[in-house]
């Protein structure tokens, strides 16, 4: 979405660009921390990228169901 990627093979990757993520699955939050910085070069995609992340997110007074590591062994 930022560019950092291709969406088809002939696209050109910006290697400027990108996610760092602040906090993992289960941390405590509190208003004001961040929660994770991107790195842009074009403010609509940047604006984009935002609203897709923040949607992503959830919140809650009690921690999360923690995630399976394994989620199935193939013989």
């Amino acid at each position: 979405m930022l560019g950092g990627g291709r969406a088809k093979k002939g696209d050109a990757i910006d290697f400027a660009v990108g996610i760092v993520l602040k906090s993992k699955v289960g941390a405590r939050v509190k208003k004001g921390d961040a929660l994770l910085t991107i790195h842009a070069n074009d403010r609509a995609q940047c604006d984009a990228a935002r609203a897709r992340l923040l949607a992503a997110y959830s919140f809650s007074d009690s921690p999360p169901t923690p995630l399976k590591l394994i989620h199935k062994i193939i013989k």
